[in-house]
């Protein structure tokens, strides 16, 4: 595993790390290794750095110390995590007491931004976090780094899906975290509700007085463990049943406005237009059961 690995070891810290340079296919489409590897730090010690085009992920191994993002201090000890972007100032520092063991990727390219922003949304705009199984990145950031021995035309592509699982992982943990703060039995029942009652008029309303919620602490908590709003999910519900009428009965389109529970025909035309990018009688057309042969 390690034919292309640099190795360095000063009076700070002793490193193994693997440095790679994208293709430009990968640069342009894919997620992609800039540099990943483990480090000890031998005493303390601080890196600062700032305006690089990377993200940076790291988890500690053992020991402690800081990271220094967009003002805020955090501390930071085994078994916790950072995500970074780079293009920011940041400084880690290692105690003095305890210094620590990283591993770390610095990664680039797709759509990682988008990944990064949700993360911190879902984060609390915080930088850092509590994995919940250490041992679970820890080999992922191993088998990134056992994977830059590969040089062949599949490298990269592995690389990629291996990034991906690695943010995607992220991002799912630190939402479901999120979601403690939540009463799934609560949430779980109100989308019951919704399932069995979504053509009813005014069921929002009827939903935030039989749960003594205001709609917007109700539409939030909903997104939170859902990912979409209650609004949003009872015409969601309403839209499939649309589909539904139009394609398995002959009932006319009228009848459908009504019986979907969406009730009004100005909405109901945008709805197939702006999802389906055709009118419901096209729809028809394409999709009934009964209109073919």
């Amino acid at each position: 595993m390690s034919d292309n690995a640099l190795f360095d070891q000063n009076d700070m810290t002793s490193s193994k790390r693997y440095l790679h340079t994208p293709s430009e296919f990968a640069r342009r489409k894919l997620i992609y290794v800039q540099e990943t590897g483990s480090l000890r730090s031998l005493k303390a010690h601080t890196s600062s750095r700032s305006n690089l085009e990377s993200y940076l992920f790291f988890i500690v191994m053992t020991g402690r110390g800081q990271v220094v993002y967009s003002g805020n201090t955090y501390e930071l000890k085994a078994g916790e995590c950072a995500f970074i972007d780079c293009r920011k100032l940041y400084e880690h520092r290692s105690s003095e007491d305890a210094p620590w063991e990283l591993k770390w990727v610095h990664m680039d390219g797709g759509v990682l931004a988008d990944y990064y922003s949700l993360f911190l949304e879902k984060n609390g705009n915080v930088p850092v976090f509590r994995a919940a199984d250490i041992k679970q990145y820890s080999d992922m950031l191993d088998n990134i780094m056992a994977n830059q021995d590969e040089k062949d035309i599949t490298s990269e592509y592995i690389s990629h899906s291996m990034l991906t699982e690695l943010v995607t992982r992220i991002i799912v943990e630190t939402i479901n975290e999120g979601n403690k703060l939540l009463n799934p039995d609560i949430l779980n029942s109100i989308r019951e509700m919704v399932n069995m009652r979504f053509k009813e008029e005014n069921l929002l309303e009827s939903v935030c007085q039989e749960y003594g919620m205001d709609e917007i602490a109700i539409n939030k908590q909903f997104k939170e463990k859902y990912g979409i709003d209650l609004c949003d999910y009872i015409l969601n519900r309403r839209f499939t049943c649309a589909k539904e009428l139009l394609r398995f009965t002959v009932k006319p389109v009228k009848e459908v406005v009504t019986e979907s529970g969406i009730m009004n025909a100005d909405l109901f035309r945008h709805l197939f237009i702006e999802n389906e990018g055709m009118t419901a009688e096209e729809y028809r057309r394409k999709w009934a059961q009964w209109n073919r042969g």
